[in-house]
């Protein structure tokens, strides 16, 4: 006789985590992040002396930008650790473009003609001109750094996992800020400074302080991101599971390709992932929420078929379900698109409305609505 036990528990998911989802939380961190980096791009406007009449170097001087922006620096780390570097780079272009709007304007406020009794247009211009060196430099500076930041975080991750996030948190703050300080400081303040020692004394103090923050903040951004990777489903789903599976994905071979796309993406509502395009060779992959893996035996199908159709034997060796929120009206978008209905939507003994239909592609497809009582 033969005992299998087993010995040793099965490893967790060994690759970099993403939110693939985004839940309402992203749009709040994104929110936040592109308003601080307007507010900061406001206060940069006025330099600041920290320490004045110091030998060769003159001082020590920096910009009210200092007081806010490197919080950006920490959303950002947010935003490339837990939902990576796809949905980063569209919170970073979405603060870059709301950023050129905000100079665009300041200029053409600016150049309007003061009302009746307004005395402050110089006092408005020397705040809020439209400066193109300026803007040019806080846009290259922004740009450059948010998005190295970005991907060396990611790059990071992708080699130490859920490991080490100090590390990548700090690595990625380190040379993000090195790019953003130096482009603005030199764009903009190049002849400026009445020394290139006191420019250099401005440059590394702004680098080394922003550097400073992220590291004094590194407990608080360890548990605001740990917060959100619980409350995003997708985060906390794969930290739980310990299938090494990341994604499970049903590949089709479709004779007439354009139909097939028309019928699940247009019809069915499945959203377009990517799609590419080599040569004659064409493929579109479309999200299809949760994935799971059905397994059943001989009588279980059978099962379900009588449930469903009314007899057995009518399923193929595979067939897809999807889970929708009114099967009665997706079978009738469906049936009109072309696909041929088997059976209509029918109350199972589990409590759902399910409808089997003949799709393209040569799929047969159950449709699903979860009921939370029987149908009547």
């Amino acid at each position: 006789m033969t005992s299998l036990q087993q010995t040793s528990t099965v490893p967790a998911t060994t690759g970099p985590r993403y939110v693939r989802h985004p839940t309402g939380i992203y749009t709040v961190v994104v929110a936040l992040f592109c308003g601080l980096l307007l507010i900061s791009n406001i206060a940069a406007t006025k330099l600041i002396t920290v320490v004045d009449g110091l030998p060769i170097i003159q001082g020590i001087f920096t910009d009210g930008g200092a007081f806010l922006f490197p919080l950006t620096y920490i959303l950002g780390d947010v935003l490339a650790e837990v939902y990576g570097l796809r949905q980063a780079r569209r919170a970073i272009w979405l603060g870059f473009f709301l950023a050129g709007l905000a100079s665009l304007t300041f200029l053409v406020v600016g150049m309007a003609p003061p009302g009746p009794g307004y005395e402050n247009q110089d006092a408005f211009l020397a705040v809020l001109g439209f400066v193109p060196r300026i803007v040019i430099a806080s846009l290259a500076g922004y740009l450059a750094g948010q998005f190295l930041n970005a991907y060396v975080l990611v790059k990071i991750k992708n080699r130490t996992n859920e490991r080490r996030m100090w590390i990548r948190l700090v690595g990625s703050t380190v040379v993000g800020e090195f790019a953003d300080t130096a482009l603005f400081c030199f764009i903009a303040f190049v002849g400026v400074f009445p020394t290139w020692s006191s420019l250099i004394s401005y440059t590394v103090t702004g680098y080394l302080y922003k550097v400073a923050v992220e590291v004094i903040f590194l407990p608080v951004t360890y548990v605001v991101i740990k917060a959100i990777k619980r409350r995003e489903p997708d985060y906390a789903a794969s930290l739980a599971e310990k299938p090494t599976v990341r994604q499970l994905r049903l590949v089709v071979r479709a004779e007439d390709y354009d139909d097939a796309v028309r019928f699940y993406r247009d019809t069915l509502g499945m959203g377009e992932e990517e799609t590419y395009t080599t040569g004659d060779a064409r493929v579109t992959i479309l999200d299809a929420g949760r994935a799971t893996l059905e397994l059943s035996n001989r009588e279980q199908v059978d099962y379900i078929d009588t449930a469903e159709v009314g007899r057995t034997g009518v399923s193929p060796p595979w067939r897809v379900a999807v889970e929708v929120d009114d099967a009665v009206e997706v079978t009738r978008a469906l049936a009109a698109a072309g696909a041929e209905v088997i059976a209509a939507p029918t109350e199972t003994p589990w409590h759902s409305l399910n409808a089997r239909l003949s799709a393209p592609a040569d799929v047969q497809l159950t449709v699903f609505q979860e009921l939370s009582a029987p149908h009547s």
